[in-house]
């Protein structure tokens, strides 16, 4: 299926002018005035940070097209995996239905249950369920528990034989084309996996889950297709086909991660194996509709990421090309983004309370470099997404920061981590408590512009540093809206959010 933020968009022009302008911001800061040292090594810390995001995301995004060796008539046998682990029976229900009505000539559907191991109190309902289908579905419920999805995934390996393997979440709902666009490009014996995106069908049911699903069309969109071409694709949990021999290869799903698919995605780029991104939407997923659920789906992320980064720092690890791993750094790396937005809400405060800040100079020539730089990154950001990525994208990626802050705190400590399902039905209420450090960081901005003013006087320096950190306000408030109920949000004087009413997906390629 088309959809506009799967659509390939050259600006190479306004990479390269977005990439100047960077850079001479980035420069710039040497030239001026240099106010506490300290504070003036963490501003360069953010700028080199940034830059490389800047970096990795034109060297992804310069070239979105490219082409595989593809043969519609290439069929093999192909073994669905449908995940399970507690999930209602409804949603289930839908999927193992979808899925019975592929059309391609050779599968079979595995329910993959682990609501036993995982102590949920329907994984026999799950079992009844399957039984209705009769000969049709088979049922997978495992008794040993291990590895979470991973050793899901693995228990079922050892127990069917086909080929090449389907894996769906069990709340994506796959397409009557699912295979047929997929299995073409194994044709290729050197293809290891093929992934397509991950669309989110409910992105219109809460502020949350339309949050959730504009975030996702710049990765699924210009990224993936960048990291196509660059052979540095990597699986995402769901909606993939993978081939057995090359799961084989590295041993099954690795379960040394929560972030299983990106973690074998790796080891099998090292052991030669090819990926191909199909940039159509397959199949229909659920959003998280609630900041609980969205929490803790990013957190998930986050941990795994940061301990990839960590454990198989990806510049280090022997078999991949240089583009692999920028690619890959890349996007383990994106998740340290919540300490670099802790530091950077945090300069203001620092001058409302102490008078210390980074840079002396004045507040025009520092605008001069600063605004081209980034009205050029936000427009870079939409344009390459074909303006699917939105303002309400960028505000919750920043405003994650908390989550991002807490999973790399995990990370080093090397706290144990768990495999949590997100919750597939949305559960309302307030979630105010997970926007705390937002309020908390409100309240230090207000007290803190009151004690500058009180001690220092309205000055050029307290104009600016406001200004800086009402910005960190404005980015932050679309994560306190979504943590509020909905009939907290309905009272505010701007309750009626608004968002996309088309169903993007509708349209035929």
């Amino acid at each position: 299926m088309y959809s506009p933020f799967l659509k390939p968009v050259e600006a190479k022009k306004l990479l390269l002018v977005n990439v100047a302008s960077a850079i001479l911001y980035f420069v710039s800061l040497f030239f001026f005035q240099i106010g506490n040292v300290y504070l003036f090594s963490l501003l360069i810390f953010v700028g080199v940070f940034y830059l490389w995001q800047l970096l990795t995301l034109v060297h992804a995004a310069w070239q979105t097209k490219t082409s595989h060796p593809f043969d519609s008539n290439y069929k093999q046998p192909v073994d669905i995996y449908i995940t399970v682990a507690g999930e209602p029976c409804s949603v289930v229900k839908e999927t193992i239905d979808a899925a019975l009505n592929i059309d391609y000539p050779f599968f079979n559907v595995y329910i993959l249950n682990d609501g036993k191991v995982a102590n949920k109190p329907n994984w026999r309902q799950i079992e009844e369920l399957v039984e209705q289908y009769g000969p049709k579905v088979h049922c997978i419920t495992r008794d040993v528990p291990g590895g979470a999805k991973a050793g899901n995934i693995n228990n079922a390996l050892n127990q069917t034989d086909s080929p090449f393997i389907a894996i769906l979440d069990c709340d994506h709902k796959p397409a009557p084309m699912f295979l047929d666009k997929m299995i073409g490009y194994f044709v290729d014996e050197r293809v290891g996996f093929v992934q397509s995106p991950q669309y989110y069908h409910n992105n219109t049911a809460s502020y949350v889950a339309n949050a959730a699903w504009q975030q996702q069309t710049l990765f699924f969109g210009p990224i993936c297709r960048g990291k196509d071409r660059l052979n540095a694709q990597f699986m995402c949990g769901t909606n993939m086909v993978i081939r057995r021999k090359a799961l084989v290869d590295v041993g099954g799903m690795c379960d040394k991660s929560i972030t299983e698919d990106l973690l074998t995605s790796i080891l099998m780029h090292t052991r030669g194996w090819k990926s191909v991104y199909v940039p159509m939407i397959l199949a229909y997923g659920l959003a998280p509709e609630d900041l609980g659920s969205f929490w803790q789906q990013q957190y998930r992320w986050a941990r795994g990421s940061l301990e990839v980064l960590i454990k198989y720092n990806p510049l280090v690890i022997k078999g991949l090309s240089v583009g692999q791993r920028i690619q890959y750094m890349a996007s383990v790396t994106y998740y340290l983004t919540g300490l670099i937005v802790m530091v950077g809400a945090a300069m203001p405060l620092m001058y409302f309370f102490t008078g210390v800040v980074p840079l002396s100079s004045t507040t025009l020539a520092i605008g001069l470099v600063f605004l081209p730089y980034i009205f050029l990154t936000l427009y870079s950001l939409q344009r390459i997404s074909n303006f699917a990525f939105s303002f309400r994208a960028i505000a919750f990626s920043i405003g994650c920061w908390p989550i991002f802050c807490l999973a790399f705190l995990a990370s080093i400590l090397r706290l144990p981590s768990s495999f949590k399902v997100t919750a597939k039905e949305r559960e309302d209420g307030s979630y105010l408590r997970l926007a705390s450090l937002h309020l908390l960081y409100f309240a230090a901005v207000i007290s803190g512009i009151t004690y500058s003013a009180m001690k220092y006087g309205v000055t050029m320096a307290l104009v600016v540093n406001t200004c800086w950190a009402l910005i960190y306000v404005v980015l932050f408030l679309p994560f306190v809206r979504a943590a509020m109920s909905q009939s907290m949000a309905d009272r505010l004087p701007l309750n009626k959010f608004k968002m996309p009413s088309e169903d993007v997906a509708n349209e035929p390629v």
